[in-house]
């Protein structure tokens, strides 16, 4: 049987929008501690903190960061006009402090030294190795000295990241981001790539199943 072809990325999100929250609380592992834990490298504070959250659909993360950051001046990117619709939404009273850019953030000038914080969650493990790879020196280089960069995603043991990268060899990485395909890395592989990108710190901060969230700063 001839394998299922690949969905082109802003139409998968488009199209989910409306259930997307309710998904990824049944399929994350301990959801409510989880997006709590994204937040806890950010320093409370009340001043306007630049935050960069990359692939934000329709902003759970955001909670938690403007409970501990509430003047946060957001920048979000996300491909999908309808997640972004959501977040919209949810976050109506904060549409002052909130810049959304419809856009695959692989392309996006993110800039150099701009943001304190850099977030993304549940949406790298959809990239190739060339293309994560440039992004997170992107992240990097947009950080201010001392930024850091939260990524909550998935992880997997390095025998079924074996089995992934196996399973898209060869695919055309020029599509960068615009086609839906799944390929978490391991735990060894992520430590890898963020010291690559120029990251001087590392640490796994939290663990449970296939979740996992670091830390990394520039």
């Amino acid at each position: 049987m001839p394998e299922k072809p690949t969905e082109e990325m802003k139409s998968f999100f488009d199209s989910r929008s409306e259930s997307y929250d309710k998904h990824m609380q049944e399929n994350v592992a301990s959801f409510e501690a989880f997006y709590r834990k994204i937040a806890e490298p950010i320093v409370p504070t009340a001043e306007p903190v630049k935050i960069l959250d990359l692939g934000c659909g329709t902003g759970l993360e955001l909670e938690a960061i403007l409970k501990r950051a509430p003047r946060a001046l957001i920048t979000g990117i996300d491909l999908s006009g309808e997640m972004l619709g959501k977040m919209q939404e949810k976050y109506i009273d904060f549409s002052n402090q909130i810049n959304l850019i419809q856009g695959n953030y692989l392309k996006e000038d993110l800039g150099k030294g701009v943001f304190a914080y850099a977030v993304s969650v549940m949406t790298v493990h959809h990239l190739l190795p060339g293309p994560k790879q440039e992004l997170y020196t992107k992240i990097c280089s947009a950080l201010r000295p001392g930024g850091k960069y939260i990524e909550g995603d998935y992880y997997v043991v390095p025998e079924k990241e074996k089995e992934y990268l196996e399973k898209y060899k060869g695919r055309d990485e020029e599509g960068r981001g615009q086609y839906h395909i799944d390929l978490p890395f391991s735990l060894e592989t992520q430590k890898q790539l963020f010291s690559f990108a120029g990251f001087s710190r590392v640490e796994l901060v939290w663990e449970e199943g296939e979740s996992g969230i670091f830390v990394a700063e520039k």
